[in-house]
């Protein structure tokens, strides 16, 4: 008996070494470095499916081939995330910054993730070329105005939630390198809205209000999608791994500054006009004076802008920021003035100015509601 399982040892551990010298041979001639994702994914389950076999039969666990195998997949992971960093890197740099149409395809997919299957689908649905576009993505109930970019950022990053289902054993490498991924979606969005450098890199005459408020909503579906993933990697470790989800924690307060910075910016965008008009403010007749007439056309443009884009209390926010600052302003301004709330002729000139700005912040689309307390303007320091 002893000799028939010594047998078995040696066959098994001649099969495995013979197994590990094919798989050193074919990645020094860079045959394994020219196999698609889903070949290598088929060459590792026939591995790891020979081993277990060979391991069950002959009693003894082998580490050789194994280790052999992890190694080649450690190469693979490398090329995999190169591929799709330089492929999101090239998109990034031709994303114009516009809304894009929503391909039927890609509601599926995304009905497909709320629905908990975590990849992508084996084969086109039939019947999703005659469905039209729609003009915004759907998620749990909420409209996302997209661009393009971010649209197949989910299907790339669907592509790395697939490949852990196939080898798990890559899980924490893959893991890093998706960290990696939304990482750089992040900070290369901000260099090309933000920062500006679509004016260089797609020649944009300038950054709109618009462009910001797309790059904001893009951000927020992302963020939407980052505790999907993180679960999804989290069946896939071990509990002695679980430290590197701590990962996603730091993606995902990476995310909101970044848009806590881009809804800055287009209240900033707001405060200085305001400042800048409201520094030639003059109380006298006629009223509706130009400065307020200007001030309140500019409202309503940011507001043209942006309403379609960011949801209802987004807006609303956005605006009592922009409120509030058109308030100091005009605070100043009447000090600088000596204009002050004792019921004269100059103050009834400002009341009619103030309800005039008032009716037409209140008239557009969700404002109506708003509390401007514009009671605010004639408060003393104490």
């Amino acid at each position: 008996m002893n000799t028939l399982q010594e047998l078995l040892h040696t066959a098994s551990d001649v099969s495995h070494d013979r197994c590990v010298k094919v798989l050193t041979a074919r990645a020094k001639d860079g045959s394994l470095e020219r196999l698609s994702s889903a070949d290598f994914v088929l060459l590792s389950q026939t591995v790891e499916g020979f081993v277990r076999d060979t391991e069950d039969l002959s009693g003894r666990r082998s580490a050789s081939l194994r280790g052999a195998l992890q190694s080649q997949a450690n190469r693979f992971v490398h090329r995999f995330h190169e591929e799709r960093k330089t492929k999101l890197s090239l998109l990034l740099d031709n994303e114009r910054w516009k809304q894009a149409e929503v391909p039927a395809e890609f509601q599926d997919l995304v009905n497909s993730i709320a629905d908990g299957r975590i990849t992508l689908p084996e084969r086109k649905i039939p019947g999703t070329e005659d469905r039209k576009p729609t003009e915004f993505l759907f998620v749990n109930g909420q409209k996302y105005a997209v661009v393009g970019t971010v649209l197949l950022l989910i299907r790339i990053f669907l592509e790395y939630c697939q490949c852990v289902n196939d080898i798990p054993s890559i899980a924490t490498d893959m893991l890093t390198r998706l960290s990696d991924l939304l990482k750089h979606f992040n900070s290369r969005s901000c260099q090309l809205v933000l920062g500006a450098g679509a004016l260089q890199v797609v020649g944009l005459k300038t950054i709109t209000t618009k462009n910001l408020a797309l790059a904001s909503r893009c951000l927020q579906l992302v963020v939407q999608y980052i505790p999907i993933i993180r679960a999804h990697f989290e069946t896939k470790l071990q509990p002695k791994q679980y430290s590197v989800l701590r990962h996603f924690d730091h993606i995902t307060k990476d995310y909101n500054d970044h848009i806590a910075e881009v809804s800055a910016k287009l209240v900033a965008i707001m405060d200085s006009l305001s400042e800048k008009v409201l520094s030639k403010y003059e109380v006298k007749a006629p009223m509706p004076s130009a400065v307020f007439r200007n001030v309140c056309k500019q409202m309503a443009k940011m507001h043209e802008a942006i309403s379609e884009l960011l949801p209802e209390e987004q807006t609303q926010m956005l605006f009592l920021r922009i409120n509030a600052s058109f308030k100091l302003h005009l605070k100043r301004q009447l000090s600088r003035l000596g204009v002050v709330n004792d019921g004269g002729p100059q103050n009834g000139l400002v009341v009619v100015d103030v309800a005039f700005y008032t009716e037409n912040v209140q008239v557009l689309k969700s404002l109506d509601r708003l509390d401007l307390n514009m009671v605010e303007i004639w408060e003393q320091k104490r």
